[in-house]
């Protein structure tokens, strides 16, 4: 059987990252429900994830894009 959800909250955040990079990283509403964090932590988080092998998966001009949302949303 394939497994088609992310198994772990981090694999999670990275899904919740990529749908979301494109308009500007979801609503901070959107984040508190999903994961129970705030903006902040979350964004955080994505940060540190998108430099540790969970991130393998994404191209880098992914991994770029979704950094420069973090950098914008922790400013």
């Amino acid at each position: 059987m394939r497994e088609t959800a992310p198994n772990t909250v981090d694999e999670a955040i990275l899904a919740f990252g990529r749908s979301w990079y494109g308009y500007g990283g979801g609503s901070d509403e959107d984040i508190y429900v999903a994961f129970g964090l705030g903006a902040r932590s979350y964004f955080e988080r994505l940060r540190r994830l998108l430099d540790e092998p969970a991130s393998a998966a994404l191209d880098e001009t992914t991994r770029e894009k979704m950094r420069a949302v973090c950098a914008r949303r922790l400013r």
